[in-house]
């Protein structure tokens, strides 16, 4: 029986209903056997769309007899055209394209007759049927997790350009789609021991790569922290930036002291080469139990660029005197800093925050002279622009 896109829909179990449409595939089934061959035209694996055909005249399938014909012409017009082509590639997209014609043109005949038809396109519509295409290419072994061998010598041999594209591309949710083509160029680099491209799959397989329609999550590749670990760690003993945070984090998720103890010396290693996130992990690992130590985390997160958060943190802690002296005029600073540095947004409330603390400071005269009316007019400031935000994002 083919199996039921809708059911696998629900549980966002892409990978499930492939290895079922198979499944019913081998039985027999020839609903599912027409939905394969759909799939395979899609991406061009046109040898498997013969042998799916094939099976479906075999099982004496009007539909297959129907649009047989047209894909052996598309095969005998594709060899008049290109003769003796030695390039499989060329050959195989070529046909790909002829048999996407083909496919449609006997569509369109079988539908004259079979009112009920519905082709896998009207079944699933544009959005999944490229979702489908993708998860199938990955069904059938387009995508393959790679394997680092301890023998190869880290290789910086990616080109500079490569590498910029990567790291321009790799972690934006909204380009899954350009997620799977890094991983794909990356890869090759990787297994030659490249540190930047052994980072960037390693990132890719401890989180797993997406289709580019986010909802619901369909993967193309599933993320294998256990394959991804190799990668990470050369690319972090190689000293790639944000590479030992990301194989700390793998290794502080497995239950076992030791790995645990190696992660937090990636963690360390991080942290003395400015990383931001290893920095915020020690600072909330010492926060409350050694505020001293913390409060260094603290202030090395704080002078980074675009760390307002953290420099409002910091500030409280001066102006108390936690894990440092008490200094509250240079609690003011920062604050004011952050005040004229900041800007409105809605995803951020560094400058809603500043701005507070800030009038508070001039009321109460922390840090600074007592100045009640500079305080006043900066909340009017903020409130006049806070307003001006609002017209602007609901306009």
């Amino acid at each position: 029986m083919t199996p039921v896109f809708k059911d696998y829909l629900a549980k966002n179990d892409i990978n499930g209903y492939l290895t079922a449409l198979h499944q019913e595939a081998d039985n027999g089934d020839a609903g599912s056997l027409r939905i394969l061959l759909y799939l395979a035209v899609m991406v061009s694996e046109v040898e498997d769309a013969v042998d799916y055909v094939t099976k479906l005249m075999d099982l004496d399938d009007d539909y297959a007899f129907e649009v047989w014909p047209h894909m052996s012409d598309a095969i005998n017009e594709l060899n008049e055209e290109l003769g003796q082509c030695d390039d499989d590639e060329k050959y195989k997209y070529a046909l790909g394209a002829k048999f996407k014609t083909a496919l449609n043109t006997g569509d369109m005949e079988y539908e004259n007759e079979h009112p009920d038809f519905e082709s896998p396109f009207r079944l699933f519509g544009d959005k999944f049927i490229i979702t489908l295409q993708r998860a199938y290419l990955n069904h059938v072994g387009q995508q393959t997790y790679p394997v680092i061998d301890d023998t190869v010598q880290t290789n910086p041999c990616a080109p500079k350009e490569k590498i910029d594209y990567w790291y321009s591309l790799y972690r934006r949710s909204d380009c899954s789609a350009n997620q799977e083509t890094v991983y794909n160029d990356a890869k090759p680099y990787a297994e030659q021991g490249d540190p930047d491209a052994m980072f960037v799959v390693g990132y890719l397989l401890a989180h797993g790569i997406q289709t580019k329609y986010s909802n619901p999550n369909f993967t193309i590749l599933a993320a294998r922290k256990d394959l991804a670990l190799p990668f990470l760690r050369r690319a972090a003993d190689a000293g790639v930036p944000g590479a030992c945070w990301e194989t700390a984090s793998v290794l502080l998720n497995i239950e076992d002291a030791e790995k645990k103890a190696l992660g937090w010396q990636y963690v360390e290693k991080g942290a003395e080469m400015e990383d931001k996130d290893c920095l915020r992990r020690l600072f909330g690992h010492y926060e409350g139990t050694d505020d001293a130590k913390a409060f260094g985390y603290l202030a090395r997160l704080a002078a980074q660029n675009n760390t307002h958060g953290y420099k409002l943190t910091l500030a409280e802690w001066y102006e108390t005197g936690r894990g440092c002296a008490k200094d509250e005029k240079k609690a003011f600073e920062l604050v004011e800093y952050v005040w004229k540095n900041s800007s409105a947004s809605p995803y951020d409330s560094s400058q809603e925050d500043s701005v507070s603390m800030l009038c508070r400071y001039l009321r109460e005269g922390i840090g600074c002279e007592k100045d009640p009316e500079r305080a006043d007019e900066i909340h009017r400031w903020y409130k006049d622009d806070e307003d001006r935000m609002w017209e602007m994002l609901t306009r």
